[in-house]
């Protein structure tokens, strides 16, 4: 306890700190009021989305000020991870790929509209992260490569490259990222789990606990979808599904998939792990998309009771700083969902709906 005290004491003073400070439901409800994207702006610039304002004043472009809360948020990771050392700073750092992978995909994709589809991209180029995240990944060539086997040998200095070079065929004759994209979520979740392993216990229990969790709600959520809009054969579905749940067990999911209603494995969960959760259950739509909102909405609720509870237990552990990136995230999420609701108009009802 003593080493605990040691490692998080001032961390958790810290983040805590900046817990308290997040925008809260109330700033939100007058956000989803407004009656513009920039009123909407001003209830939010005595928080730490003061730079945003600026940035839409500037250039009247919502997409750069995601790009710009998007740079913030990978900096309060990389900031995190400076206070921290050896097997607690690399799992952090881990956690941080997140942003490189997820950046790597938008890159790829603009690559395979380009390449693939033949349809132009200047106008979408501005939108990546370009600086250095955790390793040096050349954008611009990759968007710019006249083949996979190009981007396979720009990312060979990276953790990425295999993975890339295995969907060759994917890419080139099937015309799709799909697996591929797929593939580098396993990756990320893989060094994941890895490096949580190698936690001391109290941290390894609390960070395998939280991982598998949303291990659990991408699949279940990949599930759904891929019934709802595909109809994939659950031969395929096995295959791209994320091992490493804690309530969903790997050799549940054909039963879970090949039933009528797969959605209702979530129904099911809820009632049995999350009780007081089970009132949004309840919501009714004859809208797929609608359905789907709620779905999302349900999963995010999840995470968000893990935290609630992980905020309530021993205060130095792993567990504050996976609540504070996860809550951060969710604000996050909110916050740029309303400004682009109030940038098209949106009804209130339809806002609520999505948050």
């Amino acid at each position: 306890m003593v080493s605990q005290l040691r490692t998080y004491g001032f961390i958790n003073a810290k983040l805590r700190a900046r817990i308290s400070k997040i925008v809260t439901g109330d700033i939100l409800e007058r956000m989803i009021k407004a009656s513009s994207v920039e009123e909407a702006f001003r209830l939010i610039s005595d928080t730490s989305f003061d730079f945003a304002a600026e940035v839409y004043e500037r250039t009247r472009d919502l997409k750069l000020v995601e790009r710009e809360v998007l740079r913030k948020e990978i900096g309060l990771y990389l900031e995190v991870e400076n206070y921290l050392k050896g097997d607690t700073g690399e799992f952090v750092r881990t956690l941080a790929s997140r942003f490189e992978i997820d950046n790597l995909k938008n890159a790829l994709r603009l690559f395979f509209s380009r390449v693939v589809r033949n349809r132009p991209v200047d106008e979408l180029m501005p939108y990546l992260i370009r600086e250095k995240i955790l390793h040096t990944i050349a954008v611009d060539e990759i968007i710019g490569a006249g083949s996979i086997e190009e981007i396979v040998e720009i990312l060979a200095e990276t953790p990425y490259s295999e993975t890339v070079k295995r969907h060759k065929d994917d890419v080139e004759k099937e015309r799709s990222l799909f697996r591929l994209e797929i593939d580098l979520d396993k990756l990320y979740y893989q060094a994941l789990i890895r490096d949580a392993k190698r936690l001391l216990p109290p941290d390894s229990r609390t960070a395998l606990r939280l991982i598998g969790i949303e291990i659990d709600l991408q699949n279940i959520d990949r599930m759904i979808r891929f019934k709802t809009y595909y109809d994939l054969p659950i031969e395929t579905v096995a295959d791209l599904i994320i091992q490493g749940g804690v309530m969903l067990p790997p050799g549940s999911i054909r039963d879970v998939y090949q039933q009528q209603n797969p959605k209702s494995v979530l129904g099911d969960i809820v009632n049995r792990y999350y009780p007081e959760l089970s009132g949004i259950l309840s919501s009714q739509s004859s809208d797929a998309g609608a359905r789907l909102l709620l779905i999302e909405r349900i999963l995010g609720e999840i995470l968000l009771y893990e935290v609630r509870h992980i905020l309530q237990g021993y205060p130095f552990t792993i567990g504050i700083i996976l609540s504070y990136f996860e809550l951060k995230s969710n604000e996050i999420r909110r916050v740029m969902a309303i400004l682009n609701a109030k940038l098209y108009n949106l009804p209130e009802e339809r806002i609520r709906a999505a948050l």
